[in-house]
């Protein structure tokens, strides 16, 4: 296995008693019940612990339910830098933004905020300003990848952390010590495993497992390799990059099989994996592609294209046992249901996005909800839409569970319903 050339070091220190270290974070808004339940690779209802519900990233929730009949705000809270990543775990919402924070899931009421400090790079020239990504809760702690950069744009470093669900107290912290101007990927958790990507250059990155206490299990460089969060599932690690997608062994990092090349690598496009198929978009002739692989060994099963001028944009959103959902064009947007098992269109959903924003899936119970909207899986009969409080586009569907829908742009904003599918 290749080890990155890129020094990194792990500047950390574990928190397991809290005397001296209350002014850490912790702001004193109430208690919040560690999320032992979370400590698996399936949520549970009323659970979404990280960015796409679990680490395979099919944004499927078997067992929960979302917000159904008449539709209303519950509550909204603004933070600053809210991203499009939220966890939600025992009744507490975890965002990520210029601070980390939780808040109250049903009123929005903060619980603690947690403001990681700048690291100590000479000169910067202007404030360094924390950046937190999308959070992953595991087993009462919540791990999440930060930049730190002038408040304008641009990263100067990177740092990964690991701050207690209950108190919002630092449990550790790895820098990379100045060694890139990039971002780390948001993280993928799972079971006693954290992953991420590092940056090394422009699009080259060393693919990072931490164990839960902040130790580098082991480190594989990737060339030209997607920015977004990886999914893990089923013990392997899938990489996209421009060389084809790679499943690394979750244990070692080694290479277990590849396939594909021209993988797409826009964030947004992040592949998923659902029963066993990973679903992955291509980009080049003669568009943009949906192929459908097995997880297992990379073996091609289907892919749909799509003309470039018609469709510049493909995003992956979620997959049941019957379909898998996507997210095609850009200004009035189109949600299709593909057939899972050849590929074949089987409906498609069109909703104005100038009003109502469909980025960002979750299927949830017997409904699809794509962005404010919600949609029958069935057939693709709109059930529900709603305009944002605030217009403009950036707004993105973050979460569904416990009856309550979470997006994420210029604020949270948290949708509530009457009654249930």
């Amino acid at each position: 296995m290749q080890q990155s050339s890129m020094e990194l070091s792990r500047r950390s220190f574990l928190t397991n008693t809290a005397v001296g270290l209350a002014g850490l974070g912790a702001l004193g808004h109430g208690s919040v019940r560690t999320a032992a339940a979370s400590n698996q690779s399936t949520p549970v209802q009323g659970e979404w612990p990280q960015y796409r519900a679990g680490p395979a990233h099919s944004a499927r929730l078997t067992d929960d339910t979302g917000p159904t009949g008449d539709i209303e705000q519950a509550w909204s809270t603004s933070h600053d830098r809210i991203h499009d990543g939220v966890a939600v775990i025992d009744q507490t919402v975890y965002v990520g933004g210029k601070e980390l924070i939780a808040v109250n899931a049903q009123n929005g009421q903060t619980r603690w905020s947690f403001e990681p400090a700048p690291p100590e790079i000479e000169d910067p020239g202007e404030p360094l300003i924390p950046d937190v990504d999308s959070p992953a809760v595991l087993d009462g702690t919540v791990y999440a990848s930060v930049g730190f950069g002038p408040y304008d744009g641009g990263t100067y470093d990177a740092a990964l952390i690991a701050v207690d669900a209950n108190t919002g107290k630092r449990r550790w912290r790895f820098d990379t010590d100045d060694a890139s101007s990039l971002r780390m990927a948001p993280v993928t958790v799972t079971d006693d495993t954290i992953v991420t990507s590092i940056p090394r250059g422009y699009n080259d990155r060393t693919v990072t497992a931490f164990t839960t206490d902040g130790e580098i299990r082991w480190q594989t460089p990737i060339d030209d390799m997607f920015s977004g969060a990886l999914p893990v599932t089923d013990g392997r690690v899938y990489v996209p990059s421009a060389a084809g997608v790679q499943a690394l062994d979750l244990e070692t990092g080694e290479t277990v099989w590849t396939a594909l090349p021209r993988v797409k690598f826009d964030p947004a496009a992040t592949p998923i994996v659902s029963d066993g198929t990973l679903f992955v978009a291509e980009e080049g002739e003669p568009g943009v592609t949906l192929i459908a692989l097995d997880a297992a060994t990379g073996a091609e099963y289907w892919r749909t294209a799509y003309a470039p001028d018609t469709y510049p944009n493909l995003r992956i959103g979620s997959a049941d046992e019957k379909q898998v959902y996507i997210h095609v064009n850009g200004i009035d947007a189109d949600v299709i249901a593909l057939d899972r098992t050849d590929g074949g269109e089987r409906w498609r959903a069109h909703v104005e996005q100038r009003d109502v924003p469909t980025d960002g899936f979750a299927r949830v119970g017997e409904l699809l909800y794509a962005g404010a909207s919600a949609i029958d899986p069935t057939d693709g009969t709109i059930v529900w839409e709603r305009q944002l409080p605030v217009t403009g586009y950036g707004w993105r569907l973050s979460a569904v569970t416990g009856g309550q829908a979470y997006l994420s742009g210029a604020e949270l904003v948290v949708f509530s319903g009457t009654g249930h599918p």
